[in-house]
């Protein structure tokens, strides 16, 4: 058995209220399970330019991913390559690492820039299947809401939430992203882990 499960990207959504960010939507290739994280509006509009680019559009082909991948496609091809979700960070960011298979070298990647990577050159990404297992919910179709751990919230959503969990009186839930918050805030390694089954409904 594999230890690892191949990702790829089914949808983007929004936060409420926050036009700053978006929601990335990855699925296993049975789409029974799903991954989501949140990332800037940036990231939002360079996938969509890929998503939706007209057959014929010739100016994506000029920007800087397709242009450094054409570039090196004489050299080698994507199944030279694999990016993989290894683990949570401290800081809330999913680590993802670069692998070339041909040399054995390996890189950090932001799991947003590998979501385009593999959008871009064909690159697969996969995830650790002890991660999927922790962080993935089952995938809904349609569903006009997305669950998120709270572990790989960005910082400032965390804190909203916590500001609307306190209004709403849900005192249960601000509990969890407060210490969430300390948490990252102290950077300290030797504190509690966050629970991965810690979720937000978005």
């Amino acid at each position: 058995m594999t230890d690892k499960v191949r990702l790829q990207f089914n949808s983007m959504g929004s936060i409420q209220g926050d036009d700053n960010v978006c929601i990335v939507i990855l699925v296993e290739e049975t789409h029974q399970m799903q991954l989501s994280f949140v990332t800037d509006d940036d990231m939002r509009r360079q996938l969509s330019l890929r998503l939706h680019k007209p057959a014929d559009d010739n100016n994506v082909s000029k920007l800087l991913p397709e242009v450094m991948w054409e570039s090196l496609r004489g050299f080698s091809d994507n199944q030279d390559y694999e990016m993989v979700v290894e683990s949570v960070g401290e800081d809330g960011e999913y680590h993802t690492i670069l692998y070339n298979k041909i040399f054995g070298s390996k890189f950090d990647i932001r799991l947003a820039d590998a979501v385009l990577m593999q959008e871009v050159t064909g690159i697969p990404l996969y995830i650790k299947l002890s991660l999927l297992r922790k962080q993935m919910v089952p995938y809904t179709a349609g569903s006009n809401t997305t669950t998120i751990p709270i572990n790989v919230m960005p910082l400032a959503v965390l804190e909203k939430g916590l500001t609307d969990s306190i209004a709403k009186e849900d005192y249960h839930m601000a509990q969890r992203l407060k210490d969430e918050i300390n948490k990252r805030k102290s950077l300290n390694n030797q504190g509690g882990k966050t629970d991965e089954r810690d979720q937000i409904l978005l």
